[in-house]
């Protein structure tokens, strides 16, 4: 719940205490999506010294990295296009590949040394994007009547206005990509979503890499006090991943920057009362993005 006043029934069961020191801003984070990344990162079974990819540098993805480390991940590839979210998972000490600029895959190989990583995130979801651009683009356009009949399926009616509301074009693109970039007997955890109507998985080449694959969705109430520790630590701050403040008034507007990638758009506060596209200082320094000790 991200609200001034609710009632909540069965409060007394569901609802955790956040110690004075735990601020608003930090709070709304807690809420939602750090347990999520928290979730997915030890679905991923991460042990210490393991090199993990994470597909998808959002909010999402930003504390997937985050909380990696919190498990002990050696190493941290972390895979996306938008300059903005690539430059705050580089802050977080992450390596950085851009689809856009290079074959996420043959970047992963490399990296590894033809290995793979040992552990692979989907923080993306069926909103997934196929490369425009680059040596990886080549390679999308053979799957481009399987991506239109992945998207068919589901979402058939879409609503674009004025380049707004547009699905992603690749719906199964980092499935198929975490599958190719794990090393033998790894694991791919998937916490980005997929609607009942997704059916396009490349099984045959995860059943011969032996691997195990975790999915679901997160039981935000077991994790939260431990995320409340955390947060209340100084281990991590989450309020810096918030990059806009803006008013109530202008949901519509700043769900359609949000929706077009915008750069400096990673995460977004609704706020009765703040000024227009306002920034949070906290998120403009790079070096400063989700510290974690």
């Amino acid at each position: 719940m991200q609200a001034e006043y609710a009632r909540i029934p069965y409060a007394n069961a569901g609802l955790v205490k956040l110690p004075n020191e735990v601020d608003d801003d930090q709070a709304i984070m807690i809420s939602d999506i750090f347990p999520t990344a928290y979730f997915g990162a030890e679905l991923a079974e991460i042990e210490d010294g393991d090199t993990v990819a994470v597909f998808g540098c959002g909010p999402v993805g930003q504390f997937v990295i985050a909380s990696a480390k919190l498990l002990g991940a050696g190493r941290i590839l972390a895979i996306d296009t938008i300059p903005s979210r690539l430059e705050m998972a580089q802050a977080q000490g992450a390596e950085i590949i851009d689809f856009n600029k290079e074959d996420p895959i043959e970047a992963i190989q490399s990296l590894t040394g033809g290995i793979g990583v040992d552990r692979a995130i989907d923080a993306v979801g069926v909103d997934a994007v196929a490369p425009n651009s680059g040596p990886a683009a080549e390679k999308a356009l053979n799957q481009v009547e399987q991506f239109q009949q992945e998207l068919q399926k589901i979402a058939p009616e879409t609503n674009p206005q004025n380049g707004n509301w547009h699905p992603g074009n690749a719906p199964s693109q980092a499935l198929e990509w975490a599958v190719q970039g794990l090393a033998k007997a790894g694991t791919l955890s998937i916490i980005g979503v997929y609607p009942l109507t997704h059916k396009s998985f490349p099984i045959g080449m995860a059943m011969n890499k032996n691997l195990t694959l975790k999915m679901g969705n997160c039981n935000h109430r077991k994790y939260i006090p431990h995320i409340v520790d955390i947060v209340h630590s100084g281990v991590v701050d989450p309020k810096k991943i918030l990059t806009q403040v803006e008013p109530l008034t202008n949901v519509i507007d700043a769900y359609k920057a949000f929706d077009q990638r915008k750069p400096g758009w990673v995460k977004v506060e609704l706020k009765p009362g703040a000024n227009s596209s306002s920034q949070n200082p906290q998120a403009q320094n790079p070096q400063s993005q989700v510290k974690v000790g």
